[in-house]
């Protein structure tokens, strides 16, 4: 009896952790944030001025799977909440160095850091830093 119960125990432990540290996902602990979310965040840092949504340029309302679901534009960085991880890659690849910008992704996010604001790189590396936190849900 005490052999099924610890089994049980471990095995409910393990599904808790895995799902905690599962994120970035459409199932995952981040899957509420959203990339307003992402940028209030992210403000706790450095501020973003000027924030909009600029949801429109980046969703064809087909529902395709690049498609976003909502963009965040602000000064220095962009924010894309994309619907997978996948899309995400997708956009920061396909806008990393046009403009001179660049472009990072964070689980399901990509975010794109605009060469006409620029910001101090350890400002980017320590917001890059928090964004892959905040979208695996840590």
């Amino acid at each position: 009896m005490r052999t099924i119960t610890a089994a049980a125990v471990t095995g409910a432990l393990l599904f808790a952790l895995t799902s905690c540290f599962s994120g970035g996902d459409e199932n995952g602990p981040a899957a509420d944030l959203t990339a307003q979310g992402m940028v209030d965040e992210l403000t706790e840092l450095y501020p973003l001025p000027n924030g909009r949504d600029n949801t429109g340029s980046c969703d064809t309302g087909k529902d395709h799977p690049n498609d976003c679901r909502q963009l965040i534009t602000t000064d220095p960085v962009s924010v894309y909440e994309l619907k997978t991880d996948e899309a995400a890659e997708h956009w920061a690849k396909q806008m990393d160095g046009v403009a001179d910008n660049t472009a990072v992704q964070a689980g399901r996010f990509a975010l794109v850091w605009k060469a006409e604001y620029p910001s101090d790189q350890d400002a980017v590396d320590k917001m890059t830093a928090r964004a892959q936190e905040v979208a695996a849900g840590k």
